[in-house]
């Protein structure tokens, strides 16, 4: 860029500013701005909370080198969507120009020149809504018998979306990061022809906000969703407690067998069998990376789930030496304590599949632990109500006890006086 034109874009930027110095123009600029950068001191505290990891939607952080590999994804699912939808990709651009300026307007600050440019800012909404769509429609199954992509896809395939899922959606909800709902909208509209009300419902059923009508943005109507009572799309299942506690609390044992296809857990006995993992400085990094062989190119995820289930029951050094002593964990770190760190940095990015045997019997697991729970507190509140009856129930009988109760006291009180009274007056006595 040439000075003149330098010149040209701050005066003309200038002159906009100029012409918001009415109080209502201003509030009805500032209504239109639903995507905004949040301020540097915010970021800062935590970088990686604000700011993408894996995808760029929208102009922000349209650049950064680290956000380039999912271009590639990103056009896979433009010619996908479009090709479902059976329209000229025209059509979509055609639909989204007549908006243009109100989708710029949505956006807090002034844009990079390079989306100055109508048609260039459109094709950046057309590619990042479409991927939203396609991502969105693959992790709920939408598409069904009719899905486009290979069962191998790294992205939108099944166990691409599983693998993929909570990074994407990281990214998906953050605040720089969005896309006005106009363009998504407007996209399924061409694309499927359906009533107004029919789209809205669908997108918002796709962004947990079901029956919550139109938002700002993907954000937006998550938060609604949230408000109003409705699922996160966070769906782990995790164990209710540790190896030790479900151990004590309620009996619940550990036992050793020789392969994943045996896990289960035996409701009849309440053993969860587990085979045997080794822990040590070398064999972590195998398991990092069978791990992440796993989740590019495995048929399922069972050593994720697994790993995922070990650390789930692992809080302290107190669970490694119960599973230790069953022969689950075998360890030759220097402590129970390395152990347990071990296997924090294993399952930081395990995904877990929810047809393997680990989830399985982590479910069965839990039911078991809830029935115990609820049976002893049941037996406490019928205990705590014959007590009552028994003897609360009648004011004459809460007297009696009170009495006899009273009568004990100073009977326990007169004892311990003649005691302290003889020792008193025979200092050097001693017992016979």
């Amino acid at each position: 860029m040439n000075a003149d034109q330098t010149n040209k874009t701050w005066s003309n930027s200038l002159i906009g500013e100029l012409e918001l110095t009415e109080p209502k123009r201003e509030e009805e600029h500032w209504k239109k701005e639903s995507i905004f950068e949040l301020p540097t001191f915010v970021k800062d505290r935590n970088v990686k909370a604000y700011e993408p990891q894996v995808v760029s939607i929208g102009p922000y952080h349209y650049s950064k080198p680290h956000l380039k590999p999912m271009e590639v994804h990103k056009r896979r699912a433009l010619r996908h969507f479009v090709k479902r939808g059976g329209e000229p990709i025209q059509s979509y651009k055609k639909g989204l120009l007549k908006d243009v300026h109100l989708l710029r307007e949505s956006y807090a600050r002034q844009l990079d020149e390079e989306w100055t440019d109508d048609n260039r800012f459109v094709e950046l909404m057309i590619q990042d809504g479409c991927f939203i769509l396609e991502f969105l429609s693959a992790a709920a199954n939408y598409y069904k018998e009719n899905d486009t992509y290979a069962l191998s896809d790294p992205m939108f395939s099944y166990y691409g979306t599983i693998v993929n899922y909570n990074p994407v959606m990281h990214d998906l909800l953050l605040v720089e990061n969005q896309l006005p709902y106009l363009v998504l909208f407007t996209l399924w509209s061409i694309k499927s022809s359906l009533s107004e009300n029919e789209v809205n419902h669908i997108l918002s059923w796709m962004m947990f906000a079901p029956n919550e009508g139109p938002g700002l943005h993907m954000l937006d109507m998550y938060m609604k969703g949230l408000l109003r009572g409705g699922k996160q799309f966070e769906e782990e299942i995790v164990v209710k407690r540790c190896a030790s506690e479900l151990h004590h609390q309620s009996g619940v044992q550990f036992k050793k067998v020789g392969s994943y296809q045996d896990i289960k857990f035996d409701k009849s006995t309440a053993t969860l069998q587990l085979p045997s993992v080794i822990i040590n400085d070398y064999n972590a990094s195998t398991l990092l990376n069978l791990l992440a062989y796993e989740l590019r190119v495995g048929t399922g995820r069972d050593m994720n789930s697994y790993i995922y289930l070990i650390d789930s029951l692992v809080d302290s050094a107190k669970d490694v030496r119960l599973l230790q002593s069953q022969g689950i964990i075998v360890s030759s770190m220097g402590s129970d304590d390395a152990v347990v760190k071990v296997l924090k940095d294993l399952a930081r990015d395990t995904v877990v599949d929810s047809s393997c045997m680990s989830y399985l019997a982590i479910g069965e697991m839990n039911k078991y632990y809830e029935e115990s729970m609820n049976k002893w507190r049941r037996r406490f509140r019928d205990w705590r109500s014959k007590l009552y009856l028994n003897y609360f129930s009648n004011p004459w009988t809460v007297i009696s006890v009170a009495g006899a109760a009273f009568l004990l006291v100073l009977t326990v009180i007169q004892t311990a006086y003649t005691v302290l009274s003889f020792y008193s007056d025979h200092p050097g006595g001693k017992k016979r």
